[in-house]
């Protein structure tokens, strides 16, 4: 159990729901279940032994899956996109099989597209990394950082990062928001995880506005980080955007260009691979190490990318 895999569209990841610690763990263990090849989602026979395992439960163990269980009925998901906002029940069907203490469930049809055949803006993540959090803001905190894990840090409006949360009205004074929601957190994710995390806050003049969060993977082995790599990112059709294609970069060092690509950027409108692309054309006949001098070149700009970006842009316009 604690090895299957969660897989979920990064728009599901920052909907709105405000679910119990527990009912995330059985919606969670229950997407690690399902066929995510499949049209339609395939109807999940979940065990009660297992949900016991998974939530740590006591006393009348199944009358108290059963009601967790239940209450999901009445449980929605407000998801946000361009072209529309989405409020959709989580499942639509719960079964209970008598005297064997099996569970059918099925997933509502409107979460098919953030669920099933997912191949690009998705995250992923092991079960196991879910199974001992202690808090319930910690599995949503844990899901939206993870979805930055590869650019080490993410950035949030204060107000926003309490909407996501169903926290709007709530802890108003910072002290108690950060005693009771981001200290909390940070210690269950940092112990119980595979990433450890920090945060600082963003303040504009004596306010604060925003959150900052530094995100470092634990014990990352080179192999895994790769196949990681590889599994989520088209690394050669990005060292093609970034003029790299007859350079000898691995996954990593492409990444780590294109990480530092984004830090440079900052909140600029920029189109990251034509930054990396003015760089590597500036120094690719000045240097022996090419892939420090362009990481040098990235953080200085040597090739004076970003005001040739823009300038460009606004032509075009």
């Amino acid at each position: 159990m604690k090895n299957k895999l969660v897989v979920k569209a990064n728009k599901l990841i920052e909907a709105r729901y405000n679910l119990s610690l527990n009912e995330q763990k059985i919606i969670l263990y229950a997407v690690s279940k399902l066929n995510r090849e499949k049209e339609k989602f395939n109807i999940l026979e979940l065990e009660t032994r297992e949900f016991i395992k998974l939530l740590g439960t006591t006393g009348s163990r199944y009358v108290e899956i059963k009601k967790i269980v239940t209450g999901l009925m009445k449980k929605q998901v407000s998801i946000e996109t361009e072209e529309s906002d989405l409020v959709a029940n989580w499942v639509s069907s719960i079964k209970y099989i008598k005297n064997t203490g099996e569970i059918e469930l099925e997933f509502s049809e409107n979460l098919i597209p953030y669920l099933l055949q997912l191949k690009e803006s998705f995250t992923r993540y092991e079960l196991k990394n879910i199974l001992y959090l202690k808090n319930k803001y910690s599995i949503r905190i844990y899901e939206l950082l993870k979805q930055y894990e590869i650019i080490g840090k993410r950035e949030f409006e204060l107000k926003e990062f309490k909407r996501i949360l169903f926290l709007e009205n709530q802890y108003e004074r910072i002290y108690d928001f950060r005693r009771f929601v981001l200290e909390p957190v940070k210690e269950d994710l940092n112990k119980n995880t595979d990433i450890n995390i920090s945060y600082k806050e963003i303040k504009k003049g004596r306010k604060i506005t925003g959150l900052l969060f530094k995100i470092e993977p634990k014990n990352q082995d080179e192999k895994m980080y790769i196949d990681f790599l590889n599994d989520f990112y088209d690394i050669k059709n990005m060292k093609l955007k970034m003029g790299l294609k007859n350079e000898n970069f691995s996954p990593t060092q492409v990444m780590a260009l294109y990480e530092k690509a984004v830090e440079m950027a900052g909140n600029e409108d920029v189109d990251l691979f034509e930054y990396i692309r003015l760089n590597y054309l500036h120094i690719k006949d000045k240097a022996r190490n090419k892939y420090a001098y362009l990481l040098k070149a990235l953080e200085n700009d040597y090739a004076s990318a970003i005001g040739q970006i823009s300038v460009d842009y606004y032509i075009k316009r």
